[in-house]
């Protein structure tokens, strides 16, 4: 039973370390290094954009803030040998950079037009036979009169249009790691935020701009000298861009 079961000893341990390291990574990933420039931050006014005539994203970018997440995961790991980094980065399957009004996601080779030929999309969402692309904040865009205006004159209260922008990027990011192309754990996964803040406290809600990442880890083998297996110690990880 000693050799059965050490393997999943290993996943807690394993799991923990991953999840350490993934928001250290995260939190130096989402840091104002991987911005334009500190002063552009401070400059949003809410930190995601302000004005429905001038509603700006923060500019992000995105490859320097997965340098800087990749410089911390790895060194919180102890994995600074070249190839174990590649072993490992087979194992990322998911970076997302979730925007004031869009949503990016790169694969495990940091590619991040395995999402859209563009790199990225913006949050249209189908409401009331209309479609609108919607924004972390209260600002929504109405595409058929080019317009900006606010969720209220739609119809929407806060929770509606939190519940609609939250649900929309977690289906986007389970539809993309049910597609990826490293299957070798054989696992479905379900990204989970909050809806509602008030109704489940135990999970975070969408609130702002965010830098998220899942790890598979690679895999542990068994040591079950009866049967082969592989174990993964899944894990997850995130930060949010703060107004300073």
């Amino acid at each position: 039973m000693f050799f059965i079961g050490k393997g999943i000893d290993n996943i807690d341990i394993m799991s923990g370390r991953y999840k350490r390291a993934l928001d250290a990574g995260a939190n130096a990933a989402s840091a104002y290094r991987a911005y334009y420039s500190e002063e552009m931050l401070y400059d949003q006014g809410t930190g995601f954009g302000i004005g429905l005539e001038n509603s700006n994203n923060v500019s992000i970018e995105r490859e320097e803030a997965v340098k800087w997440f990749y410089r911390l995961f790895f060194r919180n790991i102890g994995a600074m040998d070249i190839d174990k980094q590649n072993e490992i980065k087979r194992y990322i399957p998911m970076k997302a950079i979730i925007l004031f009004d869009r949503l990016m996601i790169a694969d495990a080779d940091d590619n991040w037009s395995t999402y859209d030929p563009s790199g990225e999309k913006e949050y249209i969402v189908q409401y009331r036979g209309k479609e609108y692309k919607f924004t972390l904040s209260d600002q929504v865009y109405d595409i058929e009169n080019s317009l900006w205006v606010k969720a209220e004159d739609i119809g929407l209260d806060t929770k509606e249009r939190k519940a609609l922008v939250s649900e929309y990027i977690i289906s986007e990011l389970n539809s993309f790691l049910d597609n990826r192309a490293n299957k070798e754990s054989g696992s479905r996964y379900k990204i989970v935020f909050s809806i509602d803040d008030a109704a489940d406290r135990k999970l975070s809600g969408i609130n702002g701009v965010n830098f998220f990442i899942l790890c598979e880890g690679v895999p542990i083998s068994s040591l079950n000298p009866f049967k082969q297996e592989k174990f993964f110690a899944y894990s997850v990880g995130g930060s949010e861009v703060k107004k300073k």
